[in-house]
C-alpha cells in the first residue's frame, strides 16, 4: 500500500513539475473521491473549474494580465491538494516510523510547540537541581524527546507556536545541543513531508550567530531545498530569502563547502571498498579478444599513456579538501572523507541508540550517558585532556565519540590502555594539525562542524535500525548543480567551476559534464572547459559528444598535441581509423617522438589491415624503446599475416621466453603449420588448449578467426579438418 501510494504521489508531482495540470487534476479527483473528504472534494473542484475557466479565457483570447500568477497559484494549489491527501492516506493507513509517531503525540493532552516547550524548560530547571545530587531526572529526557517529535512530525502550526520556536532556537541560556537537536528536527520533518514553516524556520538559522546551529542549518537548508526543488520556485517567500543570499558572498562560500561535502558522501562506500581492498588487493583480468591477445593497449608503457591534459590548471593545488581519493588513508581524513563508518557501523547497539535524537546530539563531554560510562573508569580516558581533545577533535563524528565512549566499560583492561594510548598520540598530532589549519583558514572550523553533522546524519540513513522507513537522501546524486535553487543563488561560475572540477576530481564523469557545460554557456570559447567536458563524455563512452567538443577545441587553439590525439583517439573508437590516422599524422609531426602516437598509428595500420605499414611503426617503437617486450606481439603477428615466417618464428620465441599466453601459442603453432611443421602445431596447439582449461571451443573460436591468414599463407582448406581431428585424437575429445 505505502509503495502504491508514494508511486501516485510521485506521479502528481512529476505531472504539476512538467505542467501536466489537467493529468495531475485527474489524479487528485479520484483520490479525493475515494476518501469520500467532502472539504477535499469541494476544493478539487473549484480548482478545476479555475483551471478550465482559465484554458477557455485563454483560447478566447481574452487579455489577463494576471494570467501568470493566477496560473502559477493554480499549480500551487494542486501542490497544496496533494499534500493534504497523501498526509490524509498515510496518517491513518502507514505503518512507518514517521506517522507512528504521529499518531502518538495526537493521543496525547498537548500537541502545541508552546505548551511542550514550558514543560521541557520546566524539567530541565527540575533536571539542572537534582544534578548536584547524582539523580536523574527520566522526565528531562522525556520532555526533549517529545518536543524534538512534535516538531519532526508535526503539520502546521500557529503563529504562536512558531514565534515560540524562533525564541528558542536563538535562547542562549539554552544548552546549544538541544538547539541542534530541533534544527534536525526540522530537517528530517521537511525532508519526509515538504513544510513551508520549516524550511522558513531552516532559513532563518543558516545566520545564527551559534556555528553548530548554522551549519546543521546549512546543511539542512540545502538537503530540504533538494528535495524539493521542483516546487520551490512557486513559494514568494522562499523566492525572497534566495534572493537575499546572493550578495553574502561569506554565506555563499560556506554553502559551497557544505555541498562539496555532501557531495563527498558519495564516497563513503567507495574508501569502505578502497580499505578493504588494501587487506585483500584483487587483480583485475581483462577479457581476450584480438586486441587483448596482442596486448595493444600495454604495450606502451603507462607513463606515455594519454589521459588528462598534462596543461590543465590543478585547481586542487591550495585546497586539501578536494584531494584524489587515491591519497593515503591520513590523507583521506585530513580532507574530511568519511575512513570511520565501517570501524563503528558495529557500535550502535547501545540503548543509547534507541532513542532517535540521540543519533544527532552533538558530542560533549558532559553529556549524563558519557558521564556514566567514565564513572567506573579510572584510566587514561577520564583524563581531562584526552576528553576535552576527543570532544573538540574533528577526526570523528559526534555518533562515532558517543560510540566510542559508550563502548569503553565493555573493553577488557588491556584493550582500555593501548586504546587510550593509541588515542592520546593520534589526538596530540591531529589536533596540532587542526590547529594550524583554522589560524590559516578560520572557516576551518565551520567546515568541521558541518562534515561531522553530515556523517552524523549518514550513519541515521544508514544504520539506524529503521533506515528503510526512510528515504535515503544518501543515495541521490548529489547534482546541486542541476537544482533550480542552486542555479538561482550559485550563479558565479567561479563556484561553480568548484563544483564540477570536484566532480571531476572523483571521476563523476556524468555529473561534472553537465556542471561544465553550464559553466561552458557564460564561458562557450573556453579551451579548457571544451577539453573537460570531451574528456567527461569520452569516459562515459559517448564517442561522438566527445569527438564534436575536442574538434572545437581544436578549432579554439589549433594543433595542440593532447586535443589532436584525443582526436584521432575517438575517431578510432569511431571505427574510421582513416580519420584517426589523419590527426596521428598531425600529432606526430607535433611531437616526432612520442612512443604513444607512434604505436597508435601502428594500431590504425593493422585496424585497416594494412600489416606492412603497421610493422614499420612497431619496428619503430621497439628501436625507441628497447626495454619494451610488448611490441613484439603485434611485430609478430603482423610479420606473420604478410608472410614473413621467419621473422614471426623469432619473435613469437622471444614472447615464449618472456611470457606465455595462450594467444601466443596459438599463433606460433599457425606458423609453424605454415612453415610445414606439422608435429610444432600441435604441440603448440595442444598448450594453448591447457591453458584455455581444455576448452575446444574456445581454441575453435579462435583458430577461425585466424583462418584467412592460415590459408593466406599456403594453407590448404582440406588439411584444415585433418589438422583439427588429430588435435582432438591426441586431447582425447
Amino acid at each position: 500500500m505505502t509503495i502504491n501510494i508514494n508511486n501516485k504521489q510521485k506521479a502528481i508531482e512529476q505531472a504539476l513539475f512538467e505542467k501536466r495540470i489537467k493529468d495531475a487534476l485527474f489524479l487528485l479527483g479520484e483520490l479525493s473521491k475515494e476518501l469520500k473528504g467532502g472539504m477535499l472534494i469541494d476544493e478539487h473542484y473549484n480548482l478545476e473549474l479555475t483551471y478550465k475557466n482559465l484554458l477557455k479565457y485563454t483560447i478566447e483570447g481574452v487579455e489577463d494580465p494576471h494570467r501568470s500568477s493566477v496560473y502559477q497559484n493554480i499549480i500551487l494549489s494542486c501542490y497544496s491538494l496533494s499534500d493534504k491527501i497523501f498526509t490524509s492516506i498515510k496518517n491513518t493507513q502507514s505503518s512507518t516510523f514517521f506517522y507512528e509517531t504521529r499518531r502518538i503525540l495526537n493521543q496525547t493532552k498537548e500537541t502545541n510547540i508552546e505548551s511542550l516547550g514550558n514543560n521541557f524548560y520546566s524539567e530541565l530547571t527540575k533536571n539542572s537541581m537534582t544534578q548536584a545530587a547524582n539523580i536523574s531526572s527520566q522526565q528531562s529526557h522525556l520532555a526533549t524527546t517529545q518536543l524534538f517529535n512534535t516538531i519532526w512530525v508535526g503539520g502546521e502550526i500557529s503563529d504562536t507556536d512558531e514565534n515560540y520556536l524562533k525564541k528558542l532556537l536563538n535562547d542562549t541560556a539554552l544548552h546549544y545541543s538541544y538547539r541542534c537537536l530541533f534544527i534536525t528536527a526540522l530537517t528530517l520533518g521537511a525532508l519526509h513531508e515538504f513544510s513551508l514553516w520549516k524550511t522558513l524556520l531552516l532559513f532563518d538559522c543558516i545566520a545564527h550567530e551559534e556555528n553548530t546551529i548554522k551549519q546543521r542549518a546549512i546543511t539542512g537548508l540545502l538537503l530540504v531545498l533538494f528535495k524539493h526543488d521542483n516546487r520551490i520556485n512557486l513559494y514568494p517567500r522562499i523566492i525572497s530569502r534566495l534572493n537575499l543570499l546572493k550578495d553574502n558572498d561569506k554565506l555563499l562560500n560556506n554553502i559551497l563547502t557544505t555541498t562539496i561535502q555532501l557531495i563527498r558522501t558519495r564516497e563513503t562506500e567507495k574508501i569502505s571498498r578502497k580499505l578493504s581492498d588494501e587487506i585483500l588487493p584483487e587483480v583485475v583480468k581483462m577479457q581476450p579478444n584480438l586486441r587483448n591477445k596482442l596486448d595493444l593497449e600495454n604495450m606502451i608503457s603507462d607513463k606515455f599513456l594519454e589521459g588528462e591534459n598534462p596543461e590543465w590548471e590543478d585547481f586542487f593545488k591550495d585546497s586539501p579538501e578536494l584531494m584524489s581519493k587515491l591519497e593515503e588513508l591520513t590523507e583521506l581524513q585530513m580532507e574530511g572523507s568519511d575512513v570511520f563508518l565501517s570501524t563503528f557501523k558495529m557500535l550502535k547497539h547501545f540503548s543509547f541508540f534507541n532513542t532517535l535524537h540521540n543519533w544527532f546530539i552533538p558530542f560533549y563531554i558532559e553529556n549524563k550517558d558519557i558521564k556514566d560510562a567514565l564513572d567506573s573508569n579510572s584510566e587514561i580516558f577520564s583524563s581531562k585532556a584526552i576528553q576535552d581533545s576527543l570532544a573538540n577533535s574533528g577526526f570523528l563524528c559526534n555518533s562515532d565519540k558517543y560510540s566510542l565512549f559508550l563502548s569503553i566499560p565493555h573493553m577488557p583492561q588491556f584493550q582500555k590502555e593501548m586504546m587510550g594510548n593509541m588515542l592520546k598520540q593520534q589526538l596530540e598530532q591531529m589536533e596540532e594539525i587542526e590547529n594550524s589549519e583554522r589560524m590559516i583558514s578560520p572557516e576551518k572550523m565551520e567546515s568541521v562542524i558541518s562534515n561531522r553533522y553530515i556523517q552524523d546524519l549518514y550513519r541515521f540513513f544508514k544504520l539506524h535500525p529503521q533506515h528503510a522507513e526512510f528515504e535515503d537522501i544518501f543515495s541521490w546524486n548529489m547534482d546541486f548543480h542541476n537544482k533550480w535553487f542552486y542555479k538561482d543563488i550559485i550563479s558565479n561560475t567561479v563556484r561553480l567551476r568548484q563544483i564540477a572540477e570536484f566532480l571531476f576530481k572523483k571521476e563523476y564523469f556524468i555529473e561534472a559534464s553537465e556542471a561544465f557545460e553550464i559553466i561552458a554557456l557564460q564561458e562557450p570559447n573556453n579551451v579548457e572547459l571544451t577539453q573537460k567536458t570531451a574528456y567527461c563524455q569520452q569516459q562515459i563512452k559517448n564517442y561522438t559528444a566527445a569527438l564534436n567538443l575536442y574538434l572545437k577545441a581544436d578549432i579554439l587553439k589549433p594543433e595542440q598535441a593532447w586535443t589532436t590525439k584525443k582526436i584521432a583517439l575517438m575517431y578510432k573508437y569511431l571505427k574510421q581509423p582513416e580519420k584517426a590516422l589523419e590527426y596521428y599524422a598531425i600529432a606526430e609531426r607535433l611531437k616526432p617522438n612520442d612512443l604513444h602516437t607512434q604505436a597508435s598509428i601502428g594500431h590504425c595500420y593493422l585496424d585497416l589491415k594494412k600489416h606492412k605499414e603497421a610493422l614499420k611503426y612497431y619496428f619503430k617503437v621497439e628501436y625507441m624503446d628497447e626495454s619494451n617486450t610488448k611490441v613484439w606481439r603485434p611485430i609478430a603477428w603482423c610479420s606473420f599475416v604478410a608472410g614473413n615466417l621467419d621473422q614471426a618464428e623469432k619473435y613469437y620465441h622471444k614472447l615464449l621466453v618472456s611470457s606465455t599466453s595462450q594467444h601466443d601459442l596459438v599463433n606460433i603453432g599457425h606458423v609453424s603449420w605454415c612453415q610445414n611443421n606439422k608435429i610444432e602445431a600441435l604441440k603448440f596447439y595442444q598448450k594453448a588448449i591447457q591453458l584455455m582449461n581444455n576448452n575446444f571451443s574456445t581454441f575453435l573460436n579462435t583458430f577461425n578467426e585466424d583462418l584467412v591468414y592460415l590459408i593466406q599463407n599456403g594453407i590448404k582448406k582440406e588439411d584444415v579438418p585433418i589438422i583439427l581431428d588429430q588435435l582432438k585424437y591426441a586431447l582425447n575429445l
